[in-house]
């Protein structure tokens, strides 16, 4: 394999680790945003919840000023704005009770007869202070005090239950945020120690090592120590084996031309010999 298309794979590992990296990363703030999805909703119903006991606190104080109406005309004021409140609380119900949502609608289930019963005797009461029975209309709410009273206790359960969900959800989300950014430190980190260690082996081993051997194999040759081996390269085409062959080559023709000498060198001694040997005859 080429030097070139070992660093293609050293590149290519690195680009793997990036992908799960990124894919880790995209997972995370999906989940994250589910979960922002959920806090969401569980503060959407912690405030509805806060928002119907708001209004029966509404609905209590005005029913109070009826109480109080010194006559009928003031009576009537405190009738229309009760009668308005419990609007706002019948369309807030019939919103849980339409709702998609199971927790809205579970909700409903569970106050709505108590509710139905509180707002029923609030209407009746808004019909005696528009009729200017304020003595009846004041009997009528002591009488039903107790419903008052079972309404809110159910509304402050709900209020504690979406409170503890919210923190739940919130808690949740911060301990996800930590988890998911300590796994991304030590992926980070393991990821760097990786790119480092395949790095410093694929050079040394692939590119380093090989040129050394090539240096010292050239250094003897050139020292004329021709009997240095040369690694055959036979499928190889790699740039370090394109190096070798082209090392083989230059051995060969060291030898050729080591012979050539030799042979040059030999036929002078012969002729040296042949004349020596004519100046003695």
């Amino acid at each position: 394999m080429s030097i070139r298309l070992r660093l293609m794979a050293l590149i290519a590992s690195f680009a793997v680790m990036s992908l799960l990296i990124t894919s880790l990363a995209l997972m995370s703030l999906d989940r994250y945003k589910t979960m922002m999805g959920a806090y969401g909703a569980a503060y959407e119903h912690a405030y509805d919840i806060e928002r119907i006991n708001h209004m029966v606190s509404n609905v209590v104080m005005e029913s109070r000023g009826i109480y109080l109406s010194q006559d009928a005309a003031e009576a009537k004021v405190f009738a229309g704005n009760l009668s308005r409140s419990l609007n706002e609380v019948e369309r807030v119900l019939q919103s849980w009770q339409q709702s998609k949502d199971a927790e809205e609608r579970a909700r409903y289930t569970e106050i709505e007869p108590t509710a139905r019963t509180f707002i029923a005797v609030r209407r009746q009461v808004v019909a005696l202070a528009n009729e200017g029975a304020i003595d009846k209309a004041t009997a009528l709410g002591t009488s039903s005090r107790e419903d008052r009273i079972q309404l809110q206790k159910s509304l402050d359960k709900l209020v504690v239950e979406a409170r503890k969900d919210l923190t739940s959800t919130q808690a949740k989300a911060a301990a996800f945020s930590a988890q998911r950014s300590q796994t991304f430190l030590l992926m980070a980190l393991f990821s760097i120690a990786g790119i480092l260690c395949l790095s410093a082996l694929a050079i040394l081993h692939f590119i380093t090592r090989p040129l050394r051997h090539v240096a010292g194999t050239i250094i003897s040759l050139s020292e004329g120590k021709l009997d240095t081996p040369v690694p055959e390269q036979t499928g190889d085409k790699g740039e370090v084996a394109e190096l070798w062959r082209a090392i083989a080559r230059l051995k060969a023709h060291a030898i050729e031309a080591e012979k050539i000498v030799a042979a040059q060198r030999e036929a002078e001694r012969l002729q040296a010999l042949e004349a020596r040997q004519l100046i003695l005859d």
